[in-house]
């Protein structure tokens, strides 16, 4: 649990109202012990040393005619002060956001800041797993969103703020191979292009036509997918890795605003899959696509086929509002976004 990289309190006079789930009532349950300022539906801290305030909120979602057991969203924002941070251009924040851990940036009046969101579900099967990853979210953002922003300054600062931070590189027993083979087998009973090795699943979902494979057509619109384990982040030390890679070979116009459009959108969406990672700017050419860093010190029993089941499912969300055969990405057929 990422609670102890900061102390927290929370005043013992304030009951645990309006929850309606046991995410939400494990979250209450494991800030009671500690201080933070309560706020509307949730908490807020301010960190020492004139980091920047961490604010949870689960969000109560009251939509009557909803059949989807959408509960609550649960929101994790760090905004970000000035002081001691470089300056990030609207492009700078997309190439930061290739390497967001919990959520992703962006500017609000030259302030950066960043959020994650969690849809709680009042069927949730895993109710421990939920609650644990919204606590890690709010209790490790802004501390290693931070070190994130501050290594983009320089090879020394990355260095110095991986050593900071001491997170564990590597898994003491990595995943069993045959985990990956599974997984793979469930998704080409889905009708999916999928393969694995001893550390990674690949998927490939069909943007356009019917050729499920770029190995068969290298011109085939299909967006790779990408869950690697046990892999190594700059400041964040090991966990899983989920990418998504679409068939562009030039950067779209405009494709900062693009990543930042699809990030905004996202956060509008109620009964969707988490909000952990971020679109971003890929590589040399600047190519937008998404990553998902989840720490982890050891392996989580399924956690590579979840999260490549969260990719298959933003790709398609992509494919059916916003790709446009033969042309990918247009920035006019997103929408601006309200949230950020």
């Amino acid at each position: 649990m990422c609670l102890g990289i900061f102390r927290i309190v929370l005043s013992r006079n304030i009951g645990i109202l309006g929850v309606t789930t046991p995410v939400e009532e494990r979250i209450h349950r494991a800030l009671e012990p500690h201080t933070l300022e309560r706020i509307e539906n949730g908490y807020r801290l301010v960190h020492p040393a004139t980091a920047g305030v961490s604010i949870l909120r689960l969000l109560p979602v009251n939509d009557s005619g909803d059949t989807t057991q959408v509960a609550a969203i649960a929101e994790i924002v760090a905004e970000y002060n000035t002081a001691g941070l470089p300056a990030f251009h609207a492009a700078g924040v997309q190439r930061l956001n290739a390497m967001a851990v919990h959520g992703a940036y962006h500017l609000r009046n030259g302030r950066l800041r960043q959020i994650a969101q969690f849809t709680i579900y009042g069927n949730e099967p895993a109710p421990h797993l939920a609650a644990q990853t919204i606590l890690n979210a709010f209790g490790a953002q802004l501390p290693i969103g931070r070190s994130i922003a501050l290594a983009t300054t320089s090879a020394d600062v990355l260095e110095q703020q991986r050593v900071h931070h001491a997170m564990p590189r590597q898994w003491q027993s990595p995943l069993e191979e045959q985990s990956l083979q599974a997984a793979k087998s469930v998704f080409q009973q889905r009708g999916l292009a999928a393969s694995n090795n001893a550390v990674a699943l690949w998927v490939e979902l069909p943007l356009s036509g019917d050729c499920p494979s770029r190995s068969i057509d290298p011109h085939a619109e299909t967006a790779l997918l990408q869950v690697n384990v046990g892999t190594s982040h700059p400041i964040a030390g090991a966990g899983y890795l989920s990418t998504i890679s679409l068939p562009l070979t030039q950067a779209p116009e405009n494709c900062a605003e693009i990543c930042r459009r699809l990030n905004a959108v996202e956060l509008e969406q109620s009964d969707f899959v988490p909000r952990l990672g971020a679109w971003g700017l890929h590589g040399d050419n600047d190519l937008p696509g998404y990553s998902c860093f989840v720490p982890c010190a050891a392996p989580i029993e399924s956690l590579h086929a979840a999260m490549m089941w969260w990719c298959v499912t933003r790709a398609a969300w992509l494919r059916d509002r916003f790709w446009a055969a033969k042309a990918g990405l247009q920035l006019e057929r997103i929408p601006f976004g309200k949230r950020v």
